[in-house]
């Protein structure tokens, strides 16, 4: 299983409306397909006095040909509007995983 995650980091005063946007709107477009499933919102937590909050988006997929599928198909539907609601106030990076079985 590969799990795609990216970490978000937004702006103090903006980080409800995130969260709100995150959950009514970021997360049902990007799982419409069902390419990404099992979404899961999360608060980073980072140093102590460290200005605005971090947030994880995580989802898993079959495989990583799903998930070339969905950045290349979705992706851009996604984060486009993301991107354009919180401009400059909203950085981000993404880390893809795959689950060690034991």
């Amino acid at each position: 299983m590969i799990v795609f995650n990216t970490t978000f980091h937004v702006e103090e005063a903006l980080h409800e409306e995130f969260i709100e946007y995150m959950l009514q709107h970021f997360i049902p477009m990007s799982t419409k397909s069902g390419l990404l499933r099992s979404p899961r919102l999360a608060r980073v937590y980072g140093k102590e006095g460290e200005e605005g909050y971090s947030y994880a988006m995580e989802f898993t997929t079959a495989d990583l040909v799903s998930l070339e599928r969905w950045n290349t198909e979705e992706s851009k539907d996604v984060y486009a509007p993301l991107l354009e609601k919180f401009k400059e106030k909203l950085a981000g990076f993404s880390t893809i995983m795959q689950t060690v079985e034991y």
